[in-house]
C-alpha cells in the first residue's frame, strides 16, 4: 500500500505548492482548510468568494456542500491515483486556468444542487452529485415508499438514486440512468435492481423531477440510511422517516467544462 499512497501524497503536495505559488502571483493570500472541515472552516467556505479544492472528486464534493455565494474550482492533485471528473484543472494547467478566471475569459457554470428535508429539517449539505437511500447492509433489501405528485408505490430494491445533472455520469448512470446536460435544472431518480412483481406496473422506478417538483421517500427499513455525495455524509433513515427531495434554491457556481458530459453521453436526455 505504501508504494501506492506515498507517490500520490507527494504528487498532491507538489500540486498544492504550485497552486499557492500561482495564487501568490495574482496577489491572493489563501486560507488553507482541511478536507473534513469543522464548524469554523465551514463558515469560512460559506463566506469565501473563490474556493479551490485540491484533491479528487471527493474533495470537491465535500467543499461544495459549504460554498454558498462564492465560485468553486476543482484541481485534481494526483490524476494517476484519483478520479477528478468534476475538476477542471491539474498542476500543469493551474496558471492558465487562474489567468482565464482573473481576466473573465472563463466563467463559472451554474450547476443544480439537490436539497433534502429529513423529517421536517432541511439538511445542511446540498448534494452536488447525488443522494442514495438504501439499507445499511449491502446484501439486505431496501424497502421504501416513493411518492411523486399523486402517484405513489412501494419498492423493494437495492436502493434509490436521486441525482443532479452533474452526478448523472456517476452512480445513477451505472444503474442504467441517463446522462443529462450539466446546465439542466432537472433531477433524475432511479431504483437499483428493483424487484418487479408480476402484474405490478411500476411507474416510479425511474424518472425526472421538473424544477420545483418534489420527490417524497418514506422508509420501511429499520436500518435504512441516506447518503449524500458518497459515504462521507450520511444520516439514519429508520422505519417511518420521511425525506423530501428537490432542487436546491441556489445553484453552485462551478468552473467546469460542460462538453465533458456531452462527450460521455453521446446523446443526452434534455
Amino acid at each position: 500500500m505504501a508504494r501506492t499512497v506515498a507517490p500520490a501524497a507527494a504528487e498532491h503536495d507538489r500540486t498544492l505548492a504550485a497552486l499557492l505559488a500561482a495564487l501568490a502571483r495574482h496577489g491572493a493570500e489563501p486560507l488553507v482548510v482541511d478536507v473534513n472541515p469543522g464548524e469554523a472552516a465551514c463558515a469560512v467556505l460559506a463566506r469565501a468568494r473563490f474556493v479551490v479544492s485540491v484533491g479528487g472528486d471527493g474533495t470537491l464534493l465535500t467543499a461544495s456542500h459549504y460554498v454558498e455565494e462564492g465560485t468553486l474550482l476543482g484541481v485534481n492533485s494526483a490524476p494517476r491515483d484519483s478520479v477528478g471528473y468534476l475538476a477542471l484543472a491539474q498542476r500543469a494547467t493551474i496558471p492558465a486556468t487562474l489567468d482565464a478566471i482573473a481576466s473573465g475569459r472563463l466563467q463559472p457554470v451554474p450547476v443544480t444542487r439537490l436539497s433534502v428535508t429529513l423529517d421536517g429539517a432541511t439538511l445542511p449539505e446540498a448534494a452536488l452529485n447525488d443522494v442514495l437511500i438504501a439499507h445499511q447492509h449491502p446484501a439486505a433489501t431496501s424497502r421504501y415508499l416513493v411518492r411523486l405528485g399523486r402517484q405513489s408505490e412501494t419498492h423493494r430494491s437495492s436502493g434509490l438514486w436521486v441525482s443532479t445533472p452533474a452526478g448523472s455520469t456517476a452512480g445513477i448512470r451505472s444503474s442504467g440512468g441517463a446522462i443529462m446536460p450539466l446546465r439542466s435544472r432537472r433531477l433524475q431518480f432511479r431504483a437499483r435492481e428493483l424487484y418487479r412483481r408480476t402484474g405490478v406496473d411500476f411507474r416510479l422506478a425511474s424518472g425526472f423531477l421538473a424544477p420545483g417538483a418534489e420527490l417524497v421517500v418514506e422508509s420501511q427499513m429499520e436500518a435504512g440510511w441516506l447518503y449524500i455525495d458518497g459515504s462521507r455524509v450520511s444520516y439514519p433513515f429508520p422505519f417511518g422517516a420521511r425525506a423530501e427531495i428537490r432542487a436546491a434554491r441556489e445553484p453552485l457556481r462551478l468552473f467546469a467544462d460542460p462538453r465533458r458530459w456531452a462527450t460521455a453521453a453521446g446523446r443526452m436526455v434534455l
